[in-house]
């Protein structure tokens, strides 16, 4: 049995043929979507930061912001594919800049524990026998005090989750499990999301019985995967994002049907991000 992860799992949910092609047929694309560009470009730019921090560096944010821009330059080319086209490359560049504005105001000096990892891997068995492996990356893990830990994830999504969707959240569930694993003196594991472009800071943590359920939960979902011998398409907005669409037939004639992607947008090259309400949310209840 292969080695699972919320994203394997997460394409198997949202589109199972898109699932068969990615990891079983294992079609390549060299093609991104640019808002997973942009948020990859951010997420280089904190771990940056936090990595020089533990060099004793302590960047500027418009090092920050340069160290981007040109990251930004160095990887940008016609492979990423705008989808909503009302907007151009420069908005969504401009949208990166003031995550990363919005993170560095909020959280300068950085004083907020110690970093033990970064990109950290985690992998851990859901069963005792060791057959429902599951891996992951933690964008930050922390120490925050005497066995508290803290596992930080970067958001630059458009959108804020409720509290009820936060708690059904499989990825850091599965991330805190790990975490209890790796240092089983733990008091206190807290789950942080960033929700960059909003500037809000989402904590939250988990009972024993949420716990456990995430675990089998997970573990019935990839016997179901694992079970599978059809994989139907899944039809739904996300589709415009998907890489495959031009072999997927129920969307492929779509594809030849739309008109290329504009690279100009009324918006113009000046686009301004509106702002967002700084606001920090406790989940914990």
């Amino acid at each position: 049995m292969p080695v699972y992860s919320h994203s394997r799992l997460s394409s198997f949910e949202k589109c199972p043929l898109q699932y068969r092609y990615r990891y079983i047929d294992r079609i390549k694309r060299d093609t991104q979507g640019i808002e997973a560009f942009m948020g990859n470009r951010v997420h280089e730019v904190l771990e940056k930061l936090y990595g020089d921090l533990g060099k004793t560096k302590h960047n500027s944010v418009d090092e920050l912001l340069a160290f981007y821009r040109s990251a930004w330059d160095a990887n940008y080319s016609d492979k990423v594919k705008i989808v909503k086209t009302e907007y151009t490359a420069d908005y969504y560049r401009q949208v990166g800049e003031r995550c990363i504005v919005n993170y560095y105001q909020r959280h300068d000096p950085f004083e907020d524990g110690v970093t033990v990892g970064l990109e950290e891997r985690v992998q851990m068995a859901l069963d005792e026998g060791g057959r429902y492996l599951i891996q992951g990356y933690i964008d930050r893990l922390a120490r925050a005090g005497p066995e508290v830990y803290e596992i930080h994830d970067y958001k630059t999504s458009s959108s804020l989750p409720s509290a009820a969707d936060l708690r059904k959240d499989r990825q850091l569930t599965l991330y805190r499990m790990a975490v209890a694993k790796k240092f089983p003196g733990a008091k206190e594991i807290r789950l942080i999301w960033h929700y960059l472009a909003f500037d809000q800071v989402l904590v939250s943590d988990r009972t024993p019985g949420e716990i456990e359920g995430h675990r089998r939960k997970t573990i019935e979902l990839i016997d179901t995967v694992e079970a599978a011998k059809e994989y139907p398409p899944h039809e739904s907005a996300l589709c415009r994002w998907c890489e495959y669409r031009n072999i997927c037939p129920v969307q492929k004639h779509l594809v030849k049907a739309e008109a290329p992607p504009r690279n100009e947008s009324p918006k113009g090259e000046g686009a301004v991000v509106a702002p967002f309400k700084a606001e920090q949310l406790d989940l914990f209840s």
